[in-house]
């Protein structure tokens, strides 16, 4: 009875914690297709994550861009600004307090890269994909397949952005040769017809 009881307690947690990551994940998918009211609902299942666990790095760089899709749906003004600046402090802070761990700086750097050119992030973000793509390839588990698809993508993305032809198609190359996601896969082949 006793060891029934704390088998419960201990996984009933962890499930609920799972589809909370699951319904997080969707809202984050949902805003970055555009919808408005999945980034504000977002923005408060990420803000609960770490009102319970503070040091969750990877909820903090989630909640940091979703911060920035929030900035993206609001209109020109001192809210946009706002959270702008809110959504690239909290990606900095995470990736400042976890430096080693690949998700948190592939989402800031993917998120910095998305960002419009004048706010001087691509720069940042093209510095850490190349820093992670050397990581990677010394130790390629510390991404999923999918996420190291995404990192030579957006790789390839940012040295194309920045003139470095060759080496950007070099990226896609590498980045074809996992196949764990289609639609990324496909986003790849696309750019090497740049």
């Amino acid at each position: 009875m006793f060891r029934l009881l704390l088998t419960i307690l201990l996984v009933v947690p962890l499930l609920a914690l799972a589809d909370e990551k699951k319904r997080v994940a969707d809202l984050y998918a949902r805003g970055l297709a555009g919808e408005k009211q999945a980034v504000i609902d977002c923005i408060s299942a990420l803000e609960a994550t770490l009102a319970r666990t503070p040091d969750d790095q990877l909820a903090r760089v989630y909640l940091g861009s979703a911060w920035t899709l929030r900035s993206r749906d609001l209109p020109i003004g001192p809210a946009k600004l706002s959270a702008l600046r809110r959504g690239i402090s909290l990606m900095d802070e995470a990736a400042k307090a976890a430096p080693n761990d690949a998700r948190v700086l592939l989402t800031r750097a993917v998120t910095n890269e998305a960002l419009p050119g004048f706010l001087g992030r691509r720069k940042v973000a093209r510095q850490q994909l190349d820093a992670l793509v050397r990581q990677i390839e010394q130790e390629p588990a510390k991404l999923s397949a999918a996420d190291r698809q995404l990192l030579y993508l957006n790789a390839g993305e940012a040295a194309h952005r920045a003139g470095a032809e060759e080496r950007a198609k070099e990226l896609w190359q590498r980045g074809l040769t996992i196949n764990a996601d289609p639609k990324l896969s496909a986003e790849i082949r696309s750019a090497l017809t740049k």
